[in-house]
C-alpha cells in the first residue's frame, strides 16, 4: 500500500477477475472469476503457502481460531499526534517550566518505548510479509463454487471460514458456503450484499429496498426499519448532478484531450442552464446538449424514472403490407409465416380489409389503431375478396395479431431467405449467403448453425452485417472466417481424395476458409464496424456497400446522485496503423449506393455487386 514494492498479478489469467476479499489475517484471498464456461464462480487461494500443508483437521482448527480471533476485533481508535497531546496538557496545567520539563521527560521515556514497539512491529510485519507466497499463487487457486450461471456480490467472513454470494442453485438466492465449498446454506432471497460486520457475526444486505442483516451460516434474518423524509432543493440537486456528470465525463471519457475542447469552459456554460431545470426530462435535455459537444457515440443521460408504459396498449400486427383505399386497406403483400399467412383463413393479395371486430374502418383509422390491445387475441377480420370467377364477397375470418417485435423478426427472416435465394440464383448455386443480425452470442450461434447449410459445397460465401447494431462478438466471428487450414482428416471408409474435412469437436467455432466478401452499410454500427474494419485490414476478401456509421467506443456507465444514469465511453478503438474508428467508419473496397429508387423496386444493388465481384475472383 505504500508503493515500496511493485504490484503482483496474483491470478495471471486473461479472463475477468473481480470482487476481491481478504481474510483478517491477510492469508486468504477470495474473488469472482470468469475463467470457466464464461461464468463467474467463487475462487480462493492461500497467500500463505504453509496453510496448504495442513491436514483437513488442522485446517478446521485454523479456521475455528481465525473466526474466534475475528470476534475480538474492535474498531480502530484514532489517536492524536503526541504534539497535540502535549499542547493540550500544557494548556490544562499552565505554562510553567516544570510542567513542560516533566512532559518532555515523559515524552522521552515514551518515545524510547515506542521505538522498541515500532521495531517489534516492523519485525512482526516483515515476518508476516515473508509468509505471503504470491509468485505462484495463480497455480494454487481453488474453485469453490459450481453453481448454475454466475455468482455475484461476494463477501467473506473475517476468519475466511465462510463465503457469501448471490447464486443460482435451483433458484436465485443469497447463499453461504464453508471455505471448501461444503455446507451450502440458503440465507434469503437474492439481495444486494453490502459487507460483513467487523466481527463476522452478521452480513449486511439490502433486500426489497430494506436494510437487513443475516447470520453468515443462516438464520437470524432481521430487517432494519429506516424511515425518514428529506427536503430537496431542486436547484442544488440539479447543480450537483450536472457537476458530477461533467466531472466524470472529463475524467473518464476515452479521448485524453476531450477532442481538443475547453471542457471546463463548456461545462460551466451548460451548468448555468442545468441549474434552472426542475424536471428530470429538462435536466436530461441540457445534459444531452453537453454530451453532444463531444460529437461521440455511446453517450447518453437517462432519468431514473423513464416513460411509464403501465397504461399503454400494444398494437397488434397481421403481417401484411397494405395501402389505403376508399373501403379500407388493400393487401399488397403477405409476410410469410405471419398470422395473415397461417391456416385455412389466410389473407390474399388484393383482399380489402373493411372492418375489425365488426367495427368499420374510418378514414381517420389505421390498421394499427384498429388493432390496439388485440395482440395475442383471436380477432374477427372482415374482408372484401374478388373471387376467381369475378364475384365480390364479404368474408369474416379469424386471425390472431402479433406484436410489433414479433412481426419485425418475421420480416427479418423473410429478408434473409430472400437474399439467400437471390445469391443462389445470381451465382447459379456457387455462392452461399448469411446475414448476421447482431454482434451477440445468439446471432453468432445462428451463424454457426447456418454455416454448413449455407456454404457446404459452395465455392464462396457472402457475409452481410448491414443494419447490424453491434455487440461484442467480432473476434469470435473472425475466429471462424480467418483460420488457416493446417491439416485435414479422413476416417476409415471415407474417400481419401476428400481433403477439406476436420473434426468438428476439435474446433473452437466452425471454420470457413473459402473465398468470401462482406457487406456493410451506414447502419452497421459499433462492433459490426470493428469486424468490417478487420475484414478489410486483414484482406480476407472485399468489403462492399457503404461506409459504416463511425460509432465505435467501449462504453460503461455510472449513476448520479438521484439515480440518473450517465452512459460513459471509456475505451477507444483504433485500426492497426492508428486511425480512430470513432467518427471514421469502415470504407468499403467497393462502394455501392443503395438508392431510394432501388429500394422501392426491391433491387439490392449492394448484394448484386458483392456477388458479381466474388464470382470474378473464384473463376
Amino acid at each position: 500500500t505504500d508503493g515500496s514494492e511493485p504490484a503482483v498479478n496474483v491470478t495471471r489469467h486473461p479472463d475477468n477477475d473481480y470482487n476481491p476479499n481478504w481474510s483478517a489475517d491477510g492469508k486468504i484471498l477470495s474473488f469472482l472469476s470468469e475463467r470457466v464456461d464464461e461464468e463467474y464462480d467463487v475462487w480462493s487461494v492461500y497467500l500463505d503457502k504453509d496453510l496448504e500443508a495442513l491436514t483437513a483437521k488442522e485446517l478446521e482448527e485454523y479456521y475455528d481460531e481465525a473466526a474466534k480471533a475475528a470476534k475480538k476485533r474492535k474498531p480502530l481508535e484514532v489517536k492524536k499526534p503526541k504534539q497535540e497531546e502535549k499542547e493540550e496538557d500544557a494548556d490544562e496545567e499552565g505554562e510553567g517550566n516544570d510542567a513542560v520539563d516533566s512532559e518532555e521527560e515523559d515524552a522521552g521515556d515514551d518515545s524510547a518505548d515506542e521505538v522498541e514497539d515500532d521495531e517489534a512491529d516492523e519485525e512482526e510485519a516483515e515476518e508476516e510479509e515473508k509468509k505471503l507466497d504470491l509468485d505462484d499463487a495463480y497455480l494454487r487457486l481453488r474453485r469453490i463454487t459450481r453453481f448454475e450461471g454466475s455468482e455475484s456480490g461476494l463477501v467473506m467472513t473475517p476468519g475466511g471460514d465462510r463465503l457469501i454470494f448471490n447464486g443460482t442453485h435451483g433458484e436465485r438466492a443469497l447463499y453461504s458456503v464453508k471455505w471448501d465449498g461444503s455446507d451450502r446454506k440458503k440465507l434469503t432471497s437474492s439481495s444486494s450484499v453490502q459487507q460483513v460486520s467487523l466481527t463476522g457475526d452478521k452480513v449486511v444486505i439490502v433486500k426489497g429496498n430494506q436494510a437487513a442483516t443475516v447470520k453468515p451460516a443462516g438464520g437470524g434474518l432481521k430487517t432494519i426499519g429506516i424511515s425518514d423524509k428529506i427536503r430537496i432543493d431542486l436547484q442544488e440537486q440539479a447543480s450537483q448532478k450536472f457537476k458530477e456528470a461533467a466531472r466524470t465525463i472529463g475524467e473518464q471519457f476515452y479521448h485524453p484531450t476531450m477532442k481538443g475542447l475547453d471542457w471546463e469552459g463548456i461545462s460551466e456554460k451548460y451548468h448555468r442552464l442545468a441549474k434552472q431545470t426542475r424536471t428530470a426530462s429538462e435536466f436530461a435535455e441540457v445534459g444531452m446538449r453537453l454530451l453532444g459537444e463531444l460529437n461521440g457515440s455511446h453517450l447518453g443521460i437517462y432519468p431514473r424514472d423513464g416513460f411509464s408504459s403501465s397504461n399503454s396498449q400494444s398494437m397488434g400486427r397481421l403481417g401484411v403490407n397494405a395501402k389505403r383505399v376508399p373501403e379500407g386497406f388493400e393487401v399488397l403483400r403477405v409476410i410469410p409465416h405471419s398470422p395473415a399467412d397461417k391456416g385455412s383463413m389466410k389473407l390474399e393479395v388484393g383482399d380489402v380489409i373493411t372492418a375489425i371486430e365488426l367495427e368499420p374502418i374510418d378514414t381517420k383509422d389505421t390498421l394499427e389503431t384498429m388493432l390496439r390491445g388485440l395482440s395475442g387475441k383471436e380477432t374477427l377480420i372482415t374482408i372484401r375478396r374478388t373471387m376467381k370467377d369475378g364475384e365480390v364477397k364479404d368474408l369474416n375470418i379469424l386471425l390472431t395479431p402479433i406484436s410489433y417485435r414479433a412481426l419485425n423478426q418475421l420480416k427479418y427472416k423473410d429478408f434473409r431467405r430472400t437474399n439467400a435465394k437471390l445469391v443462389d440464383e445470381w451465382s447459379n448455386g456457387r455462392l452461399g449467403y448469411i446475414h448476421i443480425q447482431g454482434m451477440n452470442q445468439s446471432s453468432l450461434d445462428v451463424f454457426e448453425r447456418d454455416l454448413y447449410a449455407a456454404a457446404h459445397g459452395k465455392d464462396g460465401l457472402i457475409i452481410d452485417v448491414r443494419n447490424n447494431g453491434g455487440g461484442w462478438t467480432a473476434d469470435r466471428l473472425l475466429s471462424s472466417i480467418m483460420v488457416e487450414e493446417h491439416a485435414y482428416t479422413v476416417p476409415r471408409g471415407a474417400d481419401w481424395n476428400e481433403t477439406g474435412h476436420y473434426p468438428q469437436d476439435r474446433l473452437f467455432i466452425q471454420r470457413y476458409t473459402q473465398p468470401m466478401n462482406m457487406l456493410c452499410n451506414e447502419k452497421s454500427f459499433s462492433n459490426a464496424e470493428i469486424v468490417s474494419h478487420a475484414f478489410k485490414t486483414l484482406k480476407r476478401g472485399k468489403l462492399v456497400g457503404q461506409q459504416t456509421y463511425g460509432g465505435v467506443i467501449s462504453t460503461g456507465g455510472t449513476s448520479l446522485i438521484d439515480g440518473t444514469f450517465l452512459r460513459l465511453p471509456f475505451r477507444g478503438w483504433f485500426v492497426k496503423g492508428g486511425m480512430d474508428m470513432e467518427n471514421n467508419g469502415a470504407i468499403p473496397d467497393i462502394i455501392v449506393e443503395q438508392t431510394p429508387e432501388a429500394e422501392a423496386a426491391n433491387r439490392d444493388e449492394q448484394l448484386k455487386a458483392a456477388v458479381d465481384d466474388l464470382l470474378k475472383r473464384i473463376d
